[in-house]
Order: C-alpha cells, then structure tokens, then sequence
C-alpha cells in the first residue's frame, strides 16, 4: 500500500493502489478514531445518534442586529441542538430514556406528543433496538399537515380531544391516561417524558458538559420550558461548575401558546429539581417567537419558533437587568463580558403557517407576478408533449384509414360524417390558430378551433404573466362552451398552435378534465416541415 503525506493535512492520502480491503479497513478505524463522523456496521446509525460519537454541537454568536445589548458587551450564542441527526432538543432525552428503559425494545412505545418529543423516540426506538412500534397521542386540533409529518416518520397516531395542552398532572389528562394504561398492559411502555429523570439527566450529562466545554466563561443560560428537562439538566451542570451563572426559563403567555414550550402555570407542578435550578422567569408571546424565529432564520441561524421565544426571553432578562441598573452584576470580572448561551430547540419547516397567521404581510417580500397564483395550476407532464416526427406518424396511421372514410361520404349524410369521422380517424389534430392562418396553410384531417386571443405575435407565453393569464383564460370558457369539438376522452387528441406554448397549457387543461390530450414541441411551425400541408379546400373533408 503507498501512502502519500501532504503537509497541510492531517490524514494520509490513500493512493488508488492500495488494496480496496486495506482501504475499506483504514476509513472506518479513521471515522471512529478520528473525528471524520464515519459510522458504518449493523450499529452505524445507534452510533450516529449518540452525542458521545459526534462533534460538539454548534454554539454560533448570533449577528449584532438581532443583539441589541452588543455595545454593552453583551455576547450572545446560540447552542444548536438542532443539529444532532434528529434535528431537534427532544433528541437528547429519547435516547437517554430508551437507553435506560430496555423493555423499550419489544414493547408498543407510546408517548403524548405531537412534535420533537415522539418524532425523536420513533428514530431513536428504530435505531437501538429496531422498534417500529411507537404510537404518538395526539390533540385532534393538530393541522393535518403536521399529522402526516408523523405518519411520514412511520408513527402510528391516537388522536384525543379537549385542551390541546394538557396540565401533566391532571388525572382525567392525556398523561394521566397514558400511565394507567402502561400499568395495566404489560405490552405497553409509556416513558413519561414530564415525569422521567432521564429526560433533565441527559441534558446534564451532554447538553450542559458541551455548553461549559465550549465556553467555560458562560454567564447566562436560556431556554424555553416545556417539560424543564433542558433549563433543568443544563443548569444543574452550569452552576455546578460556577454556582454564579444565571439560568432563565421562558415561558409561553397564558392563553397564547408557542408550540413546545408551556405556560407557567402548566409547567409548576413538574418534579424535576427545577426550583434549585431556574433564577428567573420570563414570558413571551407567540406574535414575538414567531418573529424572532424568522430573524434568526434570515441571519442563517435557521430555528423554530420556540428558540425564537428562548432569545425573546434572554433578551427580555437582560434589558430588564440594564434597566434596574444591574447588568453588570452578570459581566466576567476578567473580560467585563457578558457571554449568554440560548437553545435553538426546533426547526421552523412544520410551524409555517404560524408564521404568516401571526406576523403581518408586511414582514414578508411579496410574490411578484401573482397574478399566476390564479391560472394554470393543472399539472404538466414532458411526456405528454410529442417530438415532430411522433405527431407525423400520429397523422399518418390516421391518413390511412382515409379511404374508408372516402366510401362512406358517398351514401352519408353531413351529420352521419361527424360520426364516421370520429370513429375512423384515432387520433385527432385540434388547431387553435387564426382562422385566416388555418385557411392558409394546416395539417391534413385537423380541425380549426380559434383561439380568440392567440395570434403569432405572442412569443414566450411562460415569460409574460398577463398575456399566460388571457391564454388560460380564453382556453378555460372554449374548453367549457365548445366540448363538441373534443373526442371522446379516451381517444388521443392532440392540440395544435403556433410555437407549442399555448397547445402544452390547453394539453394541461385537458388532462385534468380527463381527455387524452397531447401538443406537439414546436407547434404547427415544427410540424408542418414532417408531414404535408394544405390550402382550405385542396381535398379537405
């Protein structure tokens, strides 16, 4: 095996000769001994999830627009929990429950939870113990598109009424539910992410290890509270390693939920030893973590609305500090900095409605040419476009059954020829030109139908909004009004026009009303250099 150094790197290069074994061998004692994040064997992804296998999550300073106490040497980080493989802080406490609840692995999991939390046990439960049994107790106001997220994930879904949000303790509660039933089925395992140890220990063990690893300074931590698993496990880790630093929960206001995190008062009857953790309290409205998220987002820190409420809530903290003339009882005694750390919890993909429902239209750029928004929303398919010489063979499998055609004009009547026609031609050739432009030159056995507002003028007819708008419109009422003109639906119809544009968007029209339709790539100008033309009366039917 040849092995080449390169100054500026720190593995070898593997030259091609090497033997493809010795190769295969080198890599996975590299990915596993040094830091190249190569997982592979029939554990790769039970490995992959584990935080102990990966590089420190990111903790990223966000920019100074969206810190406003930067030139009072405020430093604000955000800790990226989204970016473990399950995208989310919920993974954290999965792993560490399933890991010390082994029943987990031949039992039906259930858990309620409509988001991180079951989403993160479903991927964890496949990883260390390939359980696909996992079933998500869900609030039947959940939106559907957020319900086929979790099916996606191949969660099964219990739906219940009432409160979407239900107190954790409330006996006749969701939770309270779920406890009874695990008790009295032995098949069922019911983890209890509210009332679970393991939920706050795995944030003391990664979470909070991370954070004083990455910078030992941290003055103040925050995050948003839901189960308290995170401001609990992380601030437990934080003072006891500088009993000074201040840990900040954030709260939803009371009747005005942030998906995730909990209200106060739904939050106060946790057992985890938050009291002996939490220094203070702060609540933020869904309208500000929906804006902050979109903020942070558009800076590159791409988070759901619950880390927008977490810097919502720092920013609250320590505004008030200035204010009551104390901020600087938070600063390093060193650096005279104030260095924060925030959770970015979630990812904002399955909350974008509550973006546009909560912030006004002004927040966002507008849509430019919307008037696109209304027309031509029928599918397309290139496989419902012909190449020239397909449409000239098209033409001539119908040519040839001219002659018995012929012989029945002879002894039939103009509305019996209607009928003939359209059982003998298979296919028929529809052509929306000008009527002066048909009569001047057309395809063999094709059948003028004008497009009032179709003329030659009208060049890329998907580049102009209005002109397309016209278009679809003018082919929406002749397709309504002017249905005698169509074949049957199962019979092939192909629609002619000048240069191909109009005939794909009139295709589009009548693949959606079921009709066999077909345009040709270039239009009737493509076309005719593949088959013969005619005049208006050289021989037509």
């Amino acid at each position: 095996m040849v092995v080449e150094f390169y100054a500026e790197w720190t593995i070898p290069y593997i030259s091609v000769t090497a033997a493809s074994t010795a190769t295969v061998g080198i890599m996975e004692n590299m990915g596993q001994g040094e830091g190249l994040n190569v997982f592979s064997g029939t554990d790769s992804v039970s490995r992959y999830f584990d935080p102990d296998n990966l590089p420190l999550l990111p903790l990223v300073e966000i920019p100074s627009k969206l810190n406003p106490l930067r030139n009072e040497k405020v430093r604000i980080y955000a800790k990226m929990l989204t970016a473990h493989p399950a995208l989310n802080v919920k993974a954290l406490p999965a792993l560490n429950m399933l890991r010390n609840e082994p029943s987990a692995a031949s039992k039906s999991v259930v858990e309620a939870s409509s988001g991180s939390t079951v989403l993160s046990l479903a991927m964890a439960a496949r990883a260390l113990y390939g359980n696909d049994n996992v079933c998500a107790y869900v609030t039947n106001k959940k939106p559907s598109d957020q319900l086929r997220l979790l099916r996606l994930f191949g969660l099964k879904i219990a739906l219940y009424g009432g409160l979407a949000q239900q107190e954790p303790h409330d006996p006749k509660g969701i939770m309270s539910r779920l406890r009874r039933l695990a008790k009295a089925d032995e098949n069922i395992c019911y983890l209890g992410q509210y009332d679970n140890d393991q939920n706050w220990k795995s944030h003391e063990r990664w979470t909070g290890r991370q954070i004083w690893k990455q910078i030992p300074k941290v003055n103040v931590f925050c995050t948003t509270v839901g189960t308290g698993g995170c401001i609990t496990g992380t601030g437990l880790y934080l003072k006891s390693q500088n009993p000074s630093v201040k840990n900040v929960g954030v709260c939803n206001v009371f009747g005005d939920p942030t998906p995730g995190p909990r209200h106060f008062p739904g939050f106060e009857s946790s057992n985890f030893p938050w009291r002996e953790t939490i220094d203070d309290f702060e609540e933020v409205s869904s309208v500000a973590s929906y804006g902050m998220s979109m903020q942070l987002c558009r800076e590159g820190i791409v988070a759901g609305p619950s880390s927008g409420e977490g810097l919502c809530g720092l920013i609250q903290y320590l505004e008030k500090m200035r204010i009551s003339g104390r901020l600087s009882e938070l600063a390093d005694p060193e650096t005279g900095e104030i260095s924060c750390v925030f959770i970015c919890c979630d990812l904002p993909y399955q909350y974008l409605d509550g973006y546009f429902d909560r912030l006004p239209e002004s927040q966002f750029p507008p849509i430019l040419n919307q008037v696109l928004l209304g027309c031509d929303q029928d599918k397309y398919s290139e496989s419902w476009i012909l190449s020239t010489r397909q449409a000239a063979r098209m033409l001539s499998c119908s040519n040839q059954r001219k002659q018995r055609l012929r012989e029945c004009k002879r002894r039939s009547n103009q509305t019996r020829m209607a009928d003939v026609r359209q059982r003998t031609f298979r296919t028929r050739f529809l052509d929306l030109r000008q009527r002066e432009d048909f009569e001047t030159e057309h395809i063999p056995q094709s059948m003028s139908s004008p497009l009032k507002s179709l003329t030659p003028a009208i060049r890329d007819l998907f580049g102009n909004p209005e002109t397309l708008h016209m278009i679809w419109t003018g082919l929406q009422s002749k397709f309504i009004q002017g249905e005698k003109e169509l074949s049957p639906k199962k019979l092939p119809i192909v629609i002619l026009c000048y240069d191909g544009d109009t005939s794909q968007m009139a295709t589009s029209i009548l693949r959606a009303k079921g009709y066999t339709a077909f345009s040709v790539c270039g239009g009737f100008c493509a076309l005719k250099r593949f088959t013969p033309t005619r005049k208006l009366g050289d021989g037509d039917e």
